[in-house]
């Protein structure tokens, strides 16, 4: 199995800082944000390559692991236009020539996430099976929001306005992708959870695995990956290399 990771974004809200630091680059706890998703992968067995979608300076990218011998997984840039998650997904799936199920990752969160579980719900006849966890109601506007009928997403809502959901379980930004979903959309600049995810989840084509995460950070702000580094510190043992 093969996994994706979106890394493609410019970070223009992270500025000054990713000016000369790619936003996957960025470290938090001392560790690059994109290894945090690659640990979360490497718990999966069934997982032998990455993938790394990148479009802004992705000679960095490419050179960081280049030279990062601590990453057991092979890992492989791909060369993206941007195309928000859509577009830089089939970019992919074309370029690797990726037919069965895929893991799909955003590049820019912290969490712990077991993916070993994730990649055991997706069911076949399923488009998508996306990872949720459950959020405080105050932030549900800040996601994508998805109604569970037991292991089937209802309805998915990206970014809800007040009382358009009851529910409170967000994407975690990890999710199961059949790639033949996609094949027939056109290659586009789209988001895939926005624009398709609704339509999936009305014709029972969409699942739901829900987890209890210890933490789920988003760095997409200064604010709010300087509360990352904060948080990460309390939370977390600091790498073993520094010991």
């Amino acid at each position: 199995m093969k996994a994706i990771i979106l890394a493609a974004g410019q970070g223009t809200r992270l500025r000054p800082l990713s000016y000369a630091i790619p936003k996957p680059l960025l470290p938090v706890g001392g560790r690059p944000v994109i290894d945090y998703v690659i640990d979360n992968i490497a718990t999966c067995p069934e997982i032998d390559e990455v993938y790394v979608a990148v479009s802004h300076a992705a000679s960095v990218i490419e050179a960081y692991f280049s030279h990062s011998e601590h990453h057991k997984l092979k890992i492989s840039i791909v060369h993206t236009l941007g195309w928000e998650t859509g577009g830089d997904i089939k970019t992919v799936l074309i370029d690797k020539q990726i037919t069965l199920p895929v893991l799909v990752c955003y590049g820019d969160n912290v969490t712990q996430l077991d993916v070993k579980k994730l990649v055991a719900a997706h069911k076949k006849g399923a488009n998508a099976t996306v990872a949720l966890f459950p959020v405080p109601k105050a932030d549900v506007s800040r996601f994508g929001i998805g109604e569970l009928s037991g292991d089937k997403i209802v309805k998915f809502i990206e970014k809800p306005s007040e009382g358009a959901t009851t529910s409170n379980l967000a994407n975690a930004g990890y999710f199961v992708l059949e790639p033949s979903a996609v094949s027939a959309l056109p290659m586009k600049k789209f988001k895939l959870e926005s624009d398709h995810f609704p339509t999936w989840a009305k014709e029972g084509k969409l699942l739901g695995q829900v987890q209890t995460l210890k933490m789920w950070i988003d760095i997409g702000t200064i604010e709010a990956y300087r509360a990352a580094n904060r948080l990460v510190e309390e939370i977390l043992p600091p790498p073993e290399n520094n010991k």
